[in-house]
């Protein structure tokens, strides 16, 4: 049984140039993750961001990333959940 309590983390990368598309491709998605930007690299090309969800939108969240445009390409860096 999962905890009400906790929040899924899935950190990703993905161009800088991209991040403000992917934004805007989420917020038609009615509630399924905030994305929240996390760049411990500065200036780099590739900036992280994290989208937090429920442990219960998991599968719709994985299955979303994995249905982006191929010219929008995600890496999912790490995945966890925090209390």
């Amino acid at each position: 049984m999962e905890n009400n309590h906790q929040t899924l983390i899935i950190e990703i990368a993905i161009a800088r140039r991209d991040s403000f598309r992917l934004q805007s491709l989420l917020e038609g998605e009615d509630g399924l993750a905030i994305v929240r930007c996390f760049d411990p690299n500065g200036a780099a090309e590739h900036i992280h961001q994290q989208l937090w969800s429920t442990p219960a939108q998991r599968q719709s969240l994985h299955d979303w990333l994995n249905n982006l445009p191929h010219d929008l390409p995600v890496q999912i860096v790490r995945e966890w959940m925090r209390e």
